[in-house]
């Protein structure tokens, strides 16, 4: 029995050592995953998320967030505003894809760094 016939074989090796913003990536891909899992098919009213939050007003809001901090996505700001539990979803998802592509590494590594930096203390 031939395995190029059962598989598609490459002469390929894992890399030694993975770069650390594909690691930060990864990461906060894992934890946008865990988010979506708590999200509701049809009864907005059960959200598990930790991210995830409805203010008095009516208006939703995610505060993505590296370990227990939240993110800093742009200057002063750490939340995004959404319409309802559909719309956190959709933006869930935007952040994944972000995360993916790698648009989210500079604030990432801010986060990291500022992790970092209560360890040396």
């Amino acid at each position: 029995m031939a395995l190029e016939k059962q598989f598609k074989l490459e002469a390929a090796e894992k890399p030694k050592a993975s770069q650390p913003s594909s690691q930060r990536r990864q990461k906060f891909i894992a934890a946008i995953d865990k988010q979506l899992a708590g999200m509701p098919d049809g009864d907005a009213s059960t959200i598990k998320s930790t991210w995830v939050w409805k203010s008095d007003q009516g208006d939703w809001f995610i505060s993505p967030r590296y370990g227990k901090a939240p993110l800093e996505l742009a200057p002063g700001l750490n939340a995004i505003k959404c319409t309802d539990a559909k719309d956190v979803a959709e933006n869930l998802q935007k952040l994944k894809t972000l995360a993916s592509e790698g648009k989210l590494d500079d604030v990432l590594e801010g986060a990291a760094s500022a992790i970092r930096s209560r360890f040396g203390k």
